[in-house]
């Protein structure tokens, strides 16, 4: 058996280790770019579905970008991920919840989660459209959408171009941008 192999759900990294960390008082921790679950493998940055922390509770799957993925020596895998608000769990500073005419939007953020690696489901698509553009059809370009970004901690919501974050986030948000432009369908 694999050193990393977690015996749960044959959940394992793959490749070499492309950084070591330890936190006080743990133990180290080998952070990979992908790894493998149940036959599917899964990299840096791709987006995903993760089952909620309890199946009874009756919640949607939350959605993810794949940040960092770390295995401890026991064999346990994390992942970190930058966290997708649905319209339902996102509140503004009066508790109310907001409202979009799009079931199919999220609200990107850049708050990080971390979960064990067993509690992801699978890929999914995440298009992130700017305000000027036209939300596509379902049918052509199948997955989530994203058009605002949540703050948390203030409880607001910007709009994917405002040009209010710092440079890295910025950077951030443009590269998702880029990406569903060059992922859309073309037109004939």
């Amino acid at each position: 058996m694999d050193e990393y192999e977690e015996v749960r759900g044959d959940i394992k990294p793959i490749g070499d280790a492309v950084r070591v960390s330890c936190n006080p008082g743990e133990s180290i921790i080998h952070h990979f770019n992908a790894f493998e679950a149940r036959g599917v493998s899964y990299r840096l940055e791709d987006a995903i579905l993760v089952s909620p922390d309890d199946p009874y509770e009756n919640m949607k799957p939350s959605v993810a970008i794949i940040k960092d993925i770390s295995a401890t020596q026991d064999g346990r895998i994390t992942v970190t991920g930058q966290r997708f608000y649905r319209l339902e769990v996102a509140v503004n500073k009066n508790g109310e919840k907001w409202e979009s005419s799009e079931s199919r939007e999220l609200f990107y953020s850049f708050d990080k989660t971390e979960f064990l690696a067993n509690f992801v489901m699978h890929k999914c698509r995440v298009h992130f459209i700017p305000p000027n553009k036209e939300i596509p059809c379902a049918k052509d370009q199948p997955g989530f959408i994203v058009r605002k970004i949540y703050d948390s901690k203030y409880k607001k919501l910007t709009e994917l171009v405002d040009t209010c974050y710092d440079d890295s986030k910025q950077l951030e948000i443009n590269l998702l941008l880029e990406k569903t432009i060059a992922n859309a369908p073309k037109s004939h």
